[in-house]
């Protein structure tokens, strides 16, 4: 592991009476290059559900603080690889399927399922040659739930150790994990550091100000509305407001009536949340990456319990997608003022923004000084 400094107790202090992160800490390139390597290659990393990786030959590919990665089904299990090729370590597997072998696109060296260099164009004629030289480098890959994560750090606790409880958590909501389906998958940018963008999602202090439809269906009055930090992952829960139950919500609404009753709203460190709505089963992922200092990349997976019906899943994804663009208006404008670097640090509520200061602190100590 790659040593760095402590974060400094001042610092520590500061964030604990609700100052924030300096403004370069969301600007400086050289702080994202620290995240990468300190927070991304040393966590789990969110790469697809396990329903796609079922049989034997099937695969997702995905990355973990920008290495590629793939993970596949062989006859051990599940197995995980940087993907990467070892000849001219040109990306080996393209997005989603299945495959008897592994095999990269540029000079044909074939792998099996176990990672196993197999066959070389002209290596015969090679001296000091072998493939079992060669492997695929693995990686951890592990299920939490329905879900697949890898970890590039081999001494890193278990996801479920990370995580586990959030399982238990989602369940009383309504949901059956085991029966969801994926409805769609989508990948999006926008031009704000990704700690600005999850800082927004871990409060619900703005929600009443800036996302109207949000508010009319999820009840956020500070004393119903609660927020919790949990180690590794924290979580916010709402109910629903009676009002979108019975149809008399002052703006149009997707249909809130159904077996879930209760929003849940999750944040595994550093970069996953899960979503659930109220009304017919459902959950959504959203992985949050750095894309440079001030700008982030992700994907967005929504799921489904069966039997939902598409009016249903269309009306809650635009759903999604108008409060998305409304946070989106928002984290763009604090990235804008941060690159602005007046004032250096800002302000946060310590009663309703605990998640956020929670999560900055998790940001200095793995990164350091």
């Amino acid at each position: 592991m790659t040593n760095h400094a402590a974060p400094s107790r001042s610092l520590l202090e500061a964030l604990d009476r609700g100052e924030s992160l300096p403004a370069r800490w969301y600007t400086d390139p050289s702080i994202t290059e620290q995240e990468i390597v300190q927070v991304f290659r040393k966590s789990w990393n969110y790469i697809g559900p396990l329903s796609q990786v079922k049989e034997i030959g099937d695969y997702v590919t995905g990355y973990a603080g920008r290495v590629p990665v793939v993970v596949l089904r062989n006859e051990q299990g599940l197995a995980g690889f940087v993907n990467v090729c070892r000849h001219r370590r040109h990306e080996v597997m393209k997005g989603r399927g299945n495959a008897k072998s592994l095999q990269c696109g540029y000079h044909a060296w074939t792998y099996d399922l176990d990672g196993g260099l197999r066959r070389v164009p002209r290596s015969q004629s090679e001296p000091n040659f072998s493939l079992a030289d060669f492997p695929l480098l693995p990686i951890r890959a592990e299920a939490l739930g329905p879900f697949v994560f890898v970890n590039l750090d081999p001494e890193a606790p278990t996801a479920a150790s990370y995580y586990g409880p959030v399982l238990d958590l989602i369940a009383e909501s309504g949901v059956v994990l085991d029966t969801l389906v994926p409805y769609s998958r989508e990948e999006w940018q926008s031009n704000a550091n990704w700690k600005t963008m999850l800082e927004n999602y871990l409060e619900c202090y703005h929600c009443a100000v800036a996302h109207p439809g949000f508010n009319a269906t999820i009840d956020v009055r500070p004393d119903v509305y609660t927020l919790k930090t949990h180690g590794y992952f924290s979580s916010q829960t709402g109910p629903v407001r009676p009002a979108a139950l019975a149809g008399k919500a002052k703006i149009e609404l997707y249909d809130v009536a159904g077996a879930v009753t209760q929003s849940q709203y999750h944040f595994l460190w550093p970069n996953v949340t899960i979503n659930i709505n109220p009304g017919f089963p459902n959950l959504s992922i959203d992985v949050w990456t750095p894309d440079g200092p001030n700008a982030t990349k992700g994907l967005s997976e929504q799921f489904f319990g069966p039997g939902v019906s598409e009016a249903f899943a269309t009306s809650l994804v635009a759903f999604n997608k108008q409060v998305a663009a409304e946070d989106d208006a928002l984290t763009d404008s604090v990235q804008r003022g941060l690159l602005g670097g007046l004032p250096d640090t800002g302000r946060f509520l310590t009663n309703s923004e605990h998640l956020v200061i929670h999560f900055q602190k998790m940001i200095a100590e793995a990164v350091g000084a």
